[in-house]
């Protein structure tokens, strides 16, 4: 079902991608088009404003040919209207030697907002013709394209407006993600929740109809034990019976444990009081606490989060042998309040790892697998974390970690 609806989220995650670059493609493509139609606009416009020029240009019956140059500058002004702006006749390398109109604005014409066009003047009949290698002179006309920079702009607009939208279906589809994500990981923590709940009452329900029982069936057995005394052989299987019903009576502690996590109590308290109680509750001797960076007070629920550094304590400490040592470390990181765990054991395998704090989830024989469960129920009720990772060297590292704020009571 999981793989299925990735498999969903992915497929419409693509169709939008697919969408989006659909649509940069066109507008790029339409984009391109104008600028086509925009250069032979403008290359039309030059040409009308040159035969509107020339028609304004009184003919000289004494000199027939091109018109006079100065004529052609003082036919400029009645075409400013038009969009003509300037008239330059130009040497054969460049020189202007006479001009009329407004300054030319040097640089692209389509950013300066003018265009320009050059035709050569060809010499009247009878004229001598230019130098061998020298070019002929020129005018220029500098003009303002009116339709060509209305289609410019709104083909920039057009372009603007689907990157645009192309860029809000991009986003779209990773808000739709992200909230999609969070929506499931939502139902996860749900439906945790639910399962917790529901193991907890079948715990707490298997506790108390086991607990009576068991209590009679030990101290029953204690008093055979100290009866048989005198009789080794029948003296160590009553031994092995209180010893069983010991065992089954830590089960039946730790079920009940599981049961009541499920509630917090927040108050001021020390935190290096709590480690130091942690650590004289399993071996004093094999646990350093360091709580030099500990704050003086931290509002929290001291008995859950002792229980809780217990069972983590207990752990490191069945992870390797004595004499090995365990390192409590509490300290106040700037955000929360942090206790660092961490043995020099074996480590805890990869594959386990994802599933670490589920109930019933370990890798001794012997162990519950409800201790780390019950650790990570108290910790989220304070609204914090709890982690595994790889301790350089060798050995876990396990970070308990509490916000600022404890969550609210549930």
């Amino acid at each position: 079902m999981q793989w299925r609806t990735h498999l969903h989220e992915v497929g419409f995650f693509a169709v939008v991608v697919a969408l989006a670059g659909l649509l940069v493609g066109t507008s790029v493509s339409s984009y391109r088009g104008d600028m086509a139609l925009i250069a032979a606009l403008i290359a039309g416009e030059g040409e009308r404003l040159f035969l509107a020029l020339r028609e304004l240009t009184p003919a000289d019956p004494a000199q027939p040919g091109p018109p006079r140059p100065e004529l052609l500058l003082a036919a400029q002004p009645g075409l400013a209207a038009q969009g003509l702006r300037r008239v330059v006749l130009e040497a054969g390398d460049g020189e202007a030697l006479a001009a009329a109109g407004e300054p030319a604005v040097a640089g692209d014409p389509m950013r300066s907002g003018l265009a320009r066009l050059v035709r050569p003047m060809h010499p009247p009949p009878g004229a001598p013709a230019p130098a061998a290698g020298k070019a002929p002179a020129r005018i220029v006309l500098e003009f303002e394209p009116r339709l060509a920079l209305d289609l410019q702009h709104r083909a920039r607009r057009d372009l603007i407006a689907s990157l645009a939208v192309a860029a809000a279906l991009l986003l779209s589809a990773w808000v739709f993600h992200r909230l999609r994500r969070r929506a499931r990981l939502a139902e996860q923590r749900l439906a945790e929740r639910r399962h917790l709940a529901a193991l907890g009452e079948l715990s707490a329900v298997l506790a108390h109809e086991i607990r009576n029982p068991l209590a009679s069936l030990k101290g029953h057995a204690q008093l055979l034990e100290e009866q048989l005394i005198d009789e080794p052989r029948r003296h160590a299987k009553a031994h092995r019976v209180v010893d069983e019903a010991v065992r089954l009576e830590r089960l039946t502690n730790t079920l009940l444990d599981f049961a009541r996590a499920d509630r917090i109590a927040p108050a001021p308290a020390s935190p290096a009081e709590v480690a130091r109680r942690a650590a004289e509750l399993t071996e004093p001797g094999r646990v350093v606490v360091d709580a030099g960076a500990a704050p003086e007070r931290w509002t929290f629920d001291a008995m859950r989060i002792e229980q809780a550094l217990v069972n983590l304590v207990r752990n490191a400490l069945q992870a390797r042998a004595a004499p090995a040592e365990v390192a409590l470390t509490v300290a106040d990181d700037g955000e929360g309040l942090r206790f660092t765990i961490a043995d020099r054991g074996p480590g805890v395998p990869s594959e386990m790892r994802p599933r670490l704090f589920e109930p019933f989830v370990t890798g001794r024989l012997e162990g519950t697998g409800l201790g780390l469960a019950v650790v990570r129920r108290v910790v989220e009720l304070h609204g914090g974390k709890i982690s595994n990772e790889r301790r350089p060297g060798g050995g876990s590292v396990f970070v308990l970690w509490l916000p600022a704020v404890p969550a609210e009571v549930k």
